[in-house]
């Protein structure tokens, strides 16, 4: 008899067990507390210190990766490894946008964050959530090209404000860079 009332209550944590699927998993129909896990290690070598040099701006990218992030999808919670980016952006040795110190906590403005990956993690996207007012919100596309290079194509979505919610003092300027194909080296 304690054979059985073992195993119900071994079962009965085990359905309540956490699932895990690899990370480009589509979350449309698993269940919540899910968690998309970087099973092939796809995220690893984006991970560190990367600088360009676009329209005499140096652009300077922390990349680190996120394990198990808590995420909302369908109105439900989910965990998910993934990329957080903190960036900055000089021009002549003046900053002028920099999230290098930011604390994303309560602030999401100006964050960066990896959604999937494709080709075996040889191509990562990334939503960047925009500036004040959201403009610049769009996706940005990093794509391997060596050991230490990979390529970069930022597409924002948003460029301008409305006159209605967006306050005309705030500064609604673009800093990442507006191109494709800009090479990032890591440091």
């Amino acid at each position: 008899m304690k054979q059985i009332i073992y195993i119900l209550i071994l079962f009965t944590f085990s359905c309540k067990a956490q699932q895990v699927l690899p990370l480009n998993t589509s979350a449309n129909k698993v269940v919540p507390n899910t968690y998309f896990k970087d099973l092939d290690n796809e995220l690893n070598y984006y991970t560190g210190t990367w600088k360009a040099t676009f329209q005499d701006k140096t652009i300077t990218l922390q990349i680190k990766e996120e394990i198990k992030a808590s995420i909302q999808l369908f109105d439900k919670n989910f965990y998910k490894d993934q990329l957080f980016v903190r960036y900055e952006v000089k021009k002549s040795n003046k900053i002028l946008e920099s999230t290098l110190n930011k604390n994303f906590t309560n602030d999401i403005g100006l964050s960066v964050r990896s959604v999937y990956t494709q080709d075996n993690g040889n191509s990562v996207t990334l939503l960047f959530s925009g500036g004040n007012c959201s403009v610049g919100i769009g996706t940005i596309t990093l794509k391997k090209i060596s050991g230490t290079q990979f390529s970069w194509g930022y597409y924002p979505g948003t460029t301008t404000t409305n006159d209605i919610t967006c306050p005309p003092d705030k500064d609604y300027t673009i800093y990442l860079p507006e191109t494709e194909n800009l090479i990032f080296t890591k440091q």
